[in-house]
């Protein structure tokens, strides 16, 4: 019997534990979704004041970058320090426009939040108003009630008053009979009942009264808040509006500034460069060409075969090498061999390395017309095209060629790119040489003058050629 007990007290005391521990758990979460509710309005806070803090600080950069350019002379504008600075200005112009972005979208926003809102509180507001309606009709009819009772209980007071406080003991007393003592004792008693019942309905009346009275107060404070949020919400939108105003006629602004910040110093990149023979491209191009060829390249890139799988144009097998020295085989296999490359020219001097500048992923090599362009390692060309933009102008790389070469000891694909040529000599499906001329040097595309952009990517991503080039 007692270990029944001691198992019974056992289970109970587990199940109290249990109890416990989930409402401790659901504590907890509750707690957790709260601090998260917080942290996201905190967030939201502090992400307009850092925004507002950028924003600030861009606007003293520029201010700096102004002042710096205005030193320079007529005459030293065409230097690499003015460019140089004057590109500085135009990293800032771009942040600030990115900024002015952000902060027009959270406006935006905003405004599409606060217009749900004010739309949901003007329904609240009919309903509450219908509401306060209603309660205002039916106190007026509870006092309307109220009234005839209270007239009707005035009335008996004063009857009983008139006919004095002794009449219905004298009415007891002056009975002729213990009979007629008795149906007069039953007819008071049945009129004092009566007189409880009407004080009865009086009070109650009033206490509905007394609650409706409360019941429109408290639709009258909803409704005066509901208003009150309701005006704070439009002011606010305006504020917004406003400010996505402002914030636009800005942004058009800057952007005008900005095309004429690019467009100089394209103008005096080109000069530069003719003067000092160090040609590369101009950095301020058609952004969206840009990226398209770039979705391009990398749906190409990205659906390239492995080195076994891959064939010439003639549709025949392609040997490829899996050892760690150079063979007759065209593509490279599991090796760092692939990465052992030659230069594409013959000059090794630069006018631009890899990332010099936003959205340069390359080196450039200043050259002559038609020298020769050679391939950097033995591989399969699977790009051999030209770029246009919609005026049928070269554009972009110009005249290109890309070149697959197998794939290093981690498994990723090696290709390399050589743009603005003058001719290409190769076509998609040929397999090259390492140091195989295929195309000549020239200036297509976007570029200041004569010179080879080389590329190298690893399954896609662009790396620096300077590490691989010997």
């Amino acid at each position: 019997m007692k270990s029944r007990i001691k198992k019974i007290l056992s289970l109970l005391l587990a199940l109290v534990i249990c109890v416990t521990s989930i409402s401790i758990v659901a504590s907890a979460e509750e707690s957790t979704t709260a601090e998260n509710e917080s942290t996201t309005s905190i967030s939201k806070e502090e992400a307009q004041k850092m925004l507002d803090d950028q924003r600030k600080d861009l606007a003293q950069k520029l201010k700096d970058s102004e002042e710096k350019l205005s030193q320079f002379s007529a005459s030293e504008q065409v230097t690499a320090e003015y460019i140089d600075a004057l590109d500085e200005k135009i990293g800032y112009l771009n942040e600030e426009l990115t900024l002015l972005d952000e902060q027009v979208r959270h406006s935006v926003e905003n405004v599409e939040s606060l217009t749900a809102d004010i739309t949901s509180l003007s329904e609240q507001i009919e309903v509450v108003e219908e509401s306060y309606l209603k309660a205002t009709d039916e106190l007026q009819r509870l006092e309307k009630a109220f009234e005839t009772t209270y007239n009707a209980y005035c009335l008996r007071l004063r009857a009983m008053y008139v006919s004095g406080s002794n009449s219905i003991l004298v009415a007891l007393l002056t009975s002729k009979d213990i009979s007629q003592f008795f149906s007069r004792y039953e007819m008071v008693k049945a009129v004092s009942k009566s007189d409880s019942a009407l004080l009865d309905e009086v009070n109650k009346r009033i206490e509905k009264i007394n609650s409706q009275s409360d019941e429109i107060k408290n639709q009258k404070d909803i409704l005066e808040s509901d208003k009150a949020e309701l005006d704070n919400k439009k002011n606010e939108l305006i504020s917004e509006q406003k400010s996505i105003e402002s914030n636009q006629s800005e942004i058009a602004s800057k952007k005008i500034t900005l095309a004429t910040d690019r467009a100089q110093s394209d103008s005096l990149l080109a000069q530069y460069s003719a003067a000092s023979k160090m040609y590369g491209e101009f950095k301020y191009t058609d952004e969206e060409l840009i990226k398209k060829v770039d979705k391009e390249i990398d749906d190409l890139l990205s659906g390239l075969k492995s080195p076994d799988e891959v064939t010439t144009a003639s549709g025949s097998d392609i040997k490829y090498d899996d050892s760690q020295t150079e063979s007759t085989s065209s593509l490279y296999v599991n090796s760092n061999a692939v990465l052992n490359m030659s230069y594409p020219t013959s000059s090794h001097k630069t006018s631009a390395t890899f990332e010099s500048y936003k959205g340069h992923t390359g080196i450039d090599f200043p050259i002559d017309y038609g020298q020769n362009v050679c391939a950097a390692q033995k591989g399969i060309v699977i790009t051999s095209t030209d770029i246009y933009d919609s005026k049928g102008n070269y554009a972009s790389y110009g005249r290109y060629i890309m070149i697959y070469h197998g794939t290093d000891a981690k498994g990723e694909k090696i290709v390399t790119l050589y743009a603005h040529n003058s001719k290409r000599l190769v076509g998609v499906g040929q397999t090259v040489k390492k140091g195989e001329v295929i195309a000549y040097g020239g200036s297509t595309g976007n570029s200041t003058g004569p010179h080879c952009h080389f590329e190298i990517r690893k399954d896609g991503v662009p790396q620096d050629p300077k590490s691989y080039l010997y």
